[in-house]
């Protein structure tokens, strides 16, 4: 399809994650709304606490950090063979396998600069460091192509109207733009949305810290609600449609995304709205049959238990998974930027693939 915006008409944030310089530069979304900061990482180890702590977040941007990842280490490493270089590459590779279980576009990513740098490992070294690079490059402007696409593709099917979200699937979220993100500013380009109705997301903020912070930041107009009031504004009739991201989709249509999605869609069939999720084919598991089948992270009690840095419940056991899965039979359809998959999703996601 012709594309009417460039990613500059549609925001003036920077991209999430870049490879310059022997070095992979990113936001630290931790540190944000309070301060914007671009941090410099140079060494594998950087990085894949980088994914870990959540100083880049979001499958996309996950996937593509660990794409420069490895590109790093091809530019960086000390070897003086073949040999070497790919002992030390296979570890590299699985140091970023290991930061976060749930994103699929992470394996995504690293398999395929692996399974490159395998079909290549005839070449010299030098070549070898070089297509790694180029391919890591490659995936991160993919990405943004993938995110102006789906932008575009949302914006057609939308209703007029308020939109609600659930934590960031935006340009933070992705390397530009964002999955749910593009579609948002698309949108509000054309002036069809009304009222950007944000999630907090707890117990880690993304929403609030994140989605607001960016939208307004690009002049969205926007409502930030604790996740609990979502339902009562369904209720009163201040939502028509419901788009949100994913970190991984299964070959049936369920997905996994940021915990508290569920809730959403269920609320979302009650009220008669639309439910939509927004992500890339790299996001597609087709080998996973249901979402029984995908893997949940659970993160460490202190995010419960605190908040900002604040003590603000007893020392008590918790439960911090952090996503949930949604079923497919809440789902409206799923955006691509290969275009809209709905209903039924077995068979129209096989045919995405073929």
């Amino acid at each position: 399809m012709s594309m009417k915006y460039k990613p500059e008409d549609l925001t003036r944030l920077p991209r999430s994650v870049e490879y310059k310089n022997r070095m992979v530069h990113l936001i630290d979304q931790r540190l944000i709304p309070h301060e914007f900061k671009i941090i410099k990482l140079e060494t594998v180890d950087e990085v894949a606490q980088a994914i870990k702590t959540m100083q880049i977040r979001g499958a996309p941007a996950i996937g593509a950090a660990a794409a420069f990842g490895l590109a790093l280490y091809a530019e960086t490493a000390k070897v003086e063979s073949k040999e070497e270089f790919f002992n030390g590459f296979y570890r590299a590779y699985e140091i970023l396998k290991n930061t976060r279980p749930t994103a699929v576009n992470l394996f995504w990513a690293l398999n395929r600069i692996k399974h490159l740098a395998e079909e290549h490992r005839e070449d010299s070294l030098n070549e070898i460091r070089q297509l790694i690079v180029e391919e890591a490059q490659k995936i991160a402007d993919e990405d943004v192509e993938a995110n102006l696409q789906m932008g575009h593709i949302g914006a057609e099917i939308l209703p007029e109207g308020n939109i609600l979200t659930h934590c960031n699937a935006g340009s933070l979220a992705t390397v530009h733009l964002g999955t749910v993100g593009a579609v948002l500013r698309v949108i509000h380009k054309e002036g069809k949305l009304k009222l950007l109705w944000v999630d907090e997301t707890r117990p880690v903020l993304q929403g609030a810290r994140l989605s607001a912070w960016e939208y307004h930041y690009d002049g969205i107009p926007l409502k930030l609600i604790t996740d609990n009031m979502a339902g009562f504004v369904m209720q009163q009739g201040k939502v028509d449609a419901i788009i949100v991201g994913a970190d991984r989709i299964v070959a049936n249509g369920d997905f996994a995304n940021k915990i508290g999605t569920y809730t959403l869609a269920v609320l979302a069939k009650e009220h008669r709205i639309p439910f939509f999720t927004v992500a890339p084919l790299s996001t597609i598991d087709m080998s996973l049959k249901s979402g029984k089948e995908i893997p949940i992270e659970e993160r460490k009690p202190e995010e419960v238990l605190t908040c900002g840095g604040c003590k603000i419940a007893p020392d008590v056991d918790v439960y911090n998974p952090a996503f949930d899965i949604t079923p497919h039979k809440y789902l409206t359809g799923i955006i691509t930027e290969k275009g809209v998959v709905y209903p039924p999703f077995e068979r129209n996601l096989k045919k995405l693939f073929e």
